[in-house]
């Protein structure tokens, strides 16, 4: 059967009976597939212009309403191809560029330089973003910077996914590990025509990502990552030729993969000790990487801890009805006032058409305050909303048999909406954060009181509003002044360790003293996680140890 594929004219061919999701990743055509194909979170939408569809399957019923269904719109998971058709791919939201956007190095950072000209790459691979910095070695300057979508989100959001899709088929573990190698290079190409540089100046390239992306980068396979013990098949740095790694540099150079921390700890989190210098604070301090998973280390008074958090992708905008990730057209900001007036930001002042990751922390905490929302998460329903001020009242309705609320809408009059399964996801997402946060502090004998700074590494967590996230629970209510973010710290510390040998060295070094804890043995770790599933009903700077 022939598929006809737009914007972009494509042709594809796909056998008779075939799901249609496969037949575009034969092609290359990048569609997302957040449950990595599973047909539960509709992120593969794609629109028949033309051609006989099969009938919908169940799980397409499920998550498309009627509107959607009779204007076209099917998951590409599920669709039978059982004619020849004409569809219509969603326009991908490009990357998030914050995540170029660097903190300084440290001032006590010193790199070093063979007064020869080269050049090198620091890369950090994200579950959602991939960034590349291109650096001129003999200067330690920054000349360039691309981030883009991790073209793994295709097979899965979120880490478990794909490692689960990595053991789905004997081929998929090379499909996973060649589309990374294939971003790394493009990325590469494209830094270095821009500067008139010949790859073959390339001679040194470093890389952290969190430890499934560190396995998925060398092509072994994560699953062990998947059961408890959650036991890497590697631990400790790795270095490698550049023609091993995969990685189009100079035939003789050298590429390092910075070490993990432990099973869902990972070398991202490494660069980001590099970049906080954490273990030479003193005191109680935390470094937190918001993400699809959450990754805490707490330092207090010398003694090391790190875990890790399956807060899952809602702040990245997927498994969210309207959710999508921080690019022109996201509601980025949102706020009542007192007159019951909602406000919202919108990236690149574009119509809204969705909601990213700051956006949704902004919106569960201003309706959380407004009483739209109570502490259990429950979202009024329109019936009983005579308490509201009309204007937001008059936002509230039930759509494809959900409870939800108007945001926004575009020019076209399609609303933007937060409705009552989203948020659960916020409060599965902050109660995840919240549990690693206060279990790990209990391990030092401590609570949120005795934190002096909470460090917040990740371009997602620069951009939060700190108040709205203290407000949802997902930060602790620390004072405003020791919350900082730091940017992309996992790129500086890839950074640091590109300039600098000797910053390798202090890291390998000093990485046997952080002690990991696995949440999920901890006795208490249920009751915790269930206990955090509610919004605070006030922020309260005295709360007790678990």
């Amino acid at each position: 059967m022939r598929i006809t594929v737009l914007p972009n004219g494509a042709s594809i061919e796909a056998a008779p009976e075939s799901l249609l999701l496969p037949a575009l990743r034969q092609a290359g055509l990048g569609i997302a597939a957040d449950c990595g194909g599973a047909g539960s979170c509709g992120s593969c939408r794609v629109r028949v212009i033309s051609g006989r569809a099969a009938p919908p399957q169940p799980e397409e019923l499920a998550i498309l309403s009627a509107e959607e269904l009779a204007a076209g719109w099917r998951l590409a998971c599920r669709l039978s191809v059982t004619d020849d058709l004409c569809v219509s791919l969603p326009v991908a939201a490009a990357a998030d560029e914050r995540k170029t956007r660097l903190l300084p190095l440290p001032a006590d950072f010193q790199a070093e330089s063979s007064g020869e000209q080269q050049y090198g790459l620091a890369f950090d691979i994200g579950t959602t973003t991939v960034a590349a910095l291109l650096w001129d070695l003999r200067e330690a300057a920054l000349l360039g910077s691309e981030a883009r979508t991790n073209p793994q989100a295709a097979y899965g959001a979120d880490v478990i996914t794909r490692i689960n899709f990595s053991e789905r088929q004997p081929d998929n573990l090379r499909l996973l590990h060649q589309a990374i190698i294939d971003c790394l290079n493009e990325m590469s190409a494209e830094l270095c025509a821009r500067q008139h540089l010949s790859r073959e100046l390339l001679t040194r390239a470093t890389v952290v990502g969190n430890t499934t992306m560190s396995h998925l980068f060398l092509g072994l396979s994560p699953s062990t990552l998947a059961r408890i013990p959650f036991a890497p098949l590697f631990s400790g740095a790795v270095e490698m030729s550049a023609a091993d790694s995969g990685l189009q540099i100079a035939a003789g150079g050298r590429v390092h993969l910075l070490p993990n921390i432990a099973g869902h700890v990972g070398s991202d989190l490494t660069g980001g000790i590099l970049a906080s210098r954490l273990l030479d604070m003193s005191g109680v301090h935390l470094l937190l990487d918001l993400g699809t998973n959450g990754e805490i280390i707490l330092n207090a008074n010398g003694r090391v801890w790190a875990c890790s958090t399956a807060a899952g992708p809602a702040f990245e905008g997927a498994c969210i009805y309207h959710g999508m990730r921080a690019a022109a057209g996201a509601i980025e900001k949102a706020s009542i006032d007192e007159q019951g007036e909602l406000h919202i930001a919108v990236i690149g002042g574009a119509p809204p058409r969705g909601i990213c990751g700051s956006g949704l922390i902004d919106a569960a905490a201003a309706l959380l305050e407004a009483g739209v929302i109570d502490a259990s998460g429950r979202l009024l329903t329109a019936d009983k909303a005579g308490a509201l001020p009309p204007s937001l009242a008059r936002r509230l309705l039930r759509d494809h048999g959900v409870d939800a609320f108007i945001l926004a809408g575009d020019e076209g009059g399609r609303p933007v909406m937060l409705d009552q399964k989203d948020i659960r996801q916020i409060q599965l997402a902050k109660a995840a954060i919240a549990a690693g946060i206060r279990l790990l502090l209990h391990q030092a004998g401590m609570d949120i009181r005795h934190i002096d700074s909470l460090l917040l590494a990740g371009a997602f967590g620069s951009y939060i509003d700190v108040a709205s996230a203290q407000r949802i629970g997902l930060l602790p209510p620390l004072s405003k002044g020791a919350v900082v973010p730091l940017g992309n710290a996992a790129g500086v510390g890839a950074s640091m360790a590109l300039l600098s040998a000797a910053e390798r060295e202090r890291i390998y070094r000093r990485l046997p003293e952080i002690a990991h804890v696995e949440l999920a043995e901890l006795p208490e770790f249920q009751r915790v996680y269930v206990g955090e599933m509610n919004f605070p009903d006030k922020l309260d700077r005295g709360q007790a140890k678990p």
